[in-house]
């Protein structure tokens, strides 16, 4: 009876008379028998492949020995064997002992296995389909019994039959299911799967955690896990836009199977932006919720996210409205900074000259003191050679000299923008003052034509003038002769321009009209 059953445990890989085995028999290593004395006297449980079936004249088989320990087995009279068995494997229980130098085990149960491969199967194909609890038990079995034996197809098995045991529960119920996702993806890479499969569920959960994660905190951890399982995901990755497409919608629902089944080149790409997704949602929400490091999650946004460059430029246009607000509180050189951005960064010079003229003018309405000529004179400078305002800068420095008509370097400014002092007041050299066409208007004749005999503005001041003829001259001329400060206005006409001469007398309140006349237009007159 025993013989009959022994040979049906070698074809079915059943364990043989398995009401035999005690509750009490303690299952160890076989490599580890030798170095447990305290296992001495106690009944053992041992699984290995069989080395040898001992044949002794009068006792038939009676003895084992396994590959993985040097412990001699030996068979009591009722599962002794006329014939080998021939199974390549076993699970002896039985009472560990030490006789000198020797160590046995009196077999009390044996059970009788194929190979290892083919015992594996069998176990695994009368599993219920989903059940992942005695999967894993089964792969963790084969893997280490593969690694001990060099079994490389044994091992193989064994990887799939954990990748299957890891799918299964990754549907199963959870209370934290991306949390499991993760975890089932670290088991993954640990016990040797191939890819895409633990990257296909690090994505399944990363992609979960991303849609419920609204503070800084959360997305931090999430972009912490996400570079250390995905650690070449930082780096943007080119890949055809139709080829792209064709997964991006499957992808968008059922992220862990479209990223199975996507190529290598897809899959990279969908590492990538995952990553940038995260990133992006942490560094715009940290805007929002501290406004005043917007400028430095700009700049992290900009080195980090090259492939979204609108990205920064959001953070950018955040932080300069940001540091804007209180313009006046700036100093020269955070407007200096702030307007490198906005040419550098965001190219548009335009509002960075803007910006810099709104400080400009702020300082100038309402940080100087009506008697400070210094600081006119500063601005006037800062107009000048920010902005390339020259206007602003004359009228600064002007305001300045009224202030303090002896300060030498207020003249020495004026001076060095080709300015001369005609009775007290600061005139452009006409030599050196460009026309409409680029070439220099002369100095005006010391000896003006003779007026016409209507004169009616004679005398006339600058308002009256310009509200005479309803508007400013085409052009203003200023020259000193015999002391005296001439100001000629000009205005164009289709035929004819008109000239007016000013003059600005020691006393008087305004300049007035001299003379004015009219002159045909020539070739060489400017148009107007």
């Amino acid at each position: 009876m025993i013989r009959r059953m022994v040979l049906l445990t070698a074809v079915l890989g059943l364990p043989l008379l398995p009401t035999f085995a005690r509750a009490a028999a303690t299952s160890v290593d076989p490599s580890e028998l030798t170095k447990r004395p305290d296992l001495i006297g106690r009944e053992v449980s041992v699984d290995d492949r069989v080395a040898l079936f001992l044949f002794h004249q009068g006792r038939d088989f009676d003895e084992i020995t396994l590959k993985r320990t040097p412990v001699l087995f030996r068979l009591p009279p009722r599962l002794r064997y006329r014939q080998s068995p021939g199974v390549p494997a076993v699970r002896l229980t039985g009472i560990l002992k030490r006789e000198g130098e020797q160590w046995v085990c009196d077999v009390t149960t044996i059970e009788l296995f194929p190979k290892d491969l083919v015992r594996l199967n069998r176990g695994v194909s009368i599993l219920p389909a989903g059940e992942f609890e005695k999967r894993t038990a089964w792969a963790a079995w084969a893997d280490r019994r593969a690694k001990e034996f060099q079994d490389e197809e044994l091992l193989k098995r064994a990887r799939e039959i954990e990748g299957d045991a890891i799918r299964f529960e990754a549907e199963s119920r959870s209370t934290d299911p991306a949390k499991l996702w993760l975890k089932l993806a670290h088991r993954a890479r640990a016990h040797g799967l191939q890819e895409p499969e633990p990257s296909a569920l690090a994505h399944r959960s990363f992609r979960a955690r991303l849609e419920t994660a609204k503070e800084p905190e959360a997305l931090s951890s999430l972009l912490t896990d996400l570079n250390a399982f995905l650690a070449d995901s930082t780096t943007p990755v080119a890949v055809d836009a139709a080829d792209l497409a064709t997964w991006e919608g499957p992808y968008a629902t059922k992220p862990a199977e479209t990223y199975r089944a996507a190529p290598v080149p897809v899959r990279k790409t969908f590492d990538h932006r995952l990553w940038a997704d995260v990133t992006q949602r942490l560094l715009e929400r940290t805007a929002e919720l501290e406004p005043h490091e917007a400028l430095n999650l700009a700049e992290r946004a900009r080195r980090q996210l090259p492939d979204r460059p609108k990205v920064a430029e959001r953070l950018y246009e955040q932080a300069l409205k940001a540091k804007t607000v209180a313009l006046a509180t700036l100093r020269l050189s955070e407007v200096k900074s702030l307007a490198k951005i906005y040419s550098e960064q965001l190219h548009q010079p335009e509002r960075a000259r803007d910006l810099i003229r709104s400080w400009l003018d702020e300082q100038r309405s309402h940080q100087m003191s009506p008697t400070d000529a210094e600081g006119r004179l500063g601005l006037a400078t800062l107009y000048e050679s920010l902005i390339e305002d020259k206007e602003t800068a004359i009228e600064l420095l002007q305001s300045a000299w009224k202030i303090d008509p002896q300060s030498k370097e207020v003249a020495d400014a004026f001076r060095r923008r080709g300015f001369r002092k005609v009775d007290d007041e600061w005139v452009e050299s006409t030599r050196s003052k460009p026309n409409s066409e680029g070439s220099v208007t002369a100095e005006l004749e010391t000896t003006p034509p003779p007026a016409p005999q209507n004169r009616k503005l004679t005398n006339l001041t600058t308002t009256q003038v310009r509200a005479l003829l309803g508007g400013k001259p085409n052009r203003v001329i200023f020259s000193g002769t015999q002391g005296q400060l001439v100001e000629q206005w000009i205005y164009f006409g289709t035929k004819q321009d008109q000239y007016i001469n000013f003059l600005r007398t020691p006393g008087s309140d305004a300049p007035r009209v001299i003379a004015y006349y009219s002159l045909p237009r020539s070739a060489h007159s400017p148009r107007p």
